[in-house]
């Protein structure tokens, strides 16, 4: 596990990804280009939709488990939670040991997790959504049109290209995901039972390693 004084930037850098609620004006920039590392890591990573894990509680704020499929172990730390509208946002630190990220801010193989924030990147193939947990879903263009795009197998949800960047909407928890032009969380809101469920992110300059 990360040194203390690592854990605590960590969750520091996340905790100002956000509380940073001041809305950013359109990126100019195209999304990154996704790293060989990360295209190598493709659905391997994180939650994977469907995948069986083996549980190992370690206490009231490290939990992990190991996912039977790939073999992945990922450990999770809460470090804090902080207000949102109506419910709080999570914000911590993950590590996963297949993960080929070793120049991460939070350190090697951990990436910073800020509630439903998430980054896109683009592949010669399509858009790559990568979670706060790791896990990255590849969405390849839907033949004909230049907004529309198809998920993965065992992914329900949908990426559309926007004016601005791009939406991501999942298809069982009525979670909205804005991304800017640069592929990073702008608003994150969620309302599947009303108002009361809605969760915002903003983030303005400050961006994931």
């Amino acid at each position: 596990m990360p040194p203390a004084s690592l854990y605590r930037g960590a969750v520091a850098g996340a905790s100002g990804m956000a509380l940073l609620l001041a809305t950013a004006g359109p990126g100019l920039a195209a999304i990154p280009a996704a790293s060989t590392g990360a295209q190598s890591t493709i659905g391997k990573l994180g939650s994977r939709p469907g995948a069986t894990r083996l549980p190992l509680p370690i206490n009231d704020q490290v939990s992990g488990s190991v996912d039977v499929g790939t073999g992945n172990l990922m450990l999770s730390i809460t470090g804090l939670s902080l207000p949102g509208i109506n419910s709080e946002i999570p914000v911590g630190v993950v590590f996963n040991s297949q993960s080929t990220d070793t120049t991460n801010s939070a350190g090697p193989r951990w990436t910073l997790a800020a509630g439903a924030a998430g980054t896109l990147s683009s592949t010669s193939s399509g858009v790559l959504y990568t979670a706060g947990d790791g896990y990255s879903a590849l969405f390849t263009p839907v033949s004909g049109s230049t907004t529309a795009f198809t998920p993965p197998a065992g992914v329900k949800a949908d990426l559309l290209k926007t004016a601005t960047g791009y939406t991501l909407t999942s298809r069982t928890s009525a979670l909205v995901i804005t991304f800017d032009s640069n592929g990073q969380t702008d608003l994150a809101e969620e309302g599947l039972d009303g108002p009361e469920r809605t969760r915002t992110i903003r983030r303005t300059a400050a961006k994931t390693s």
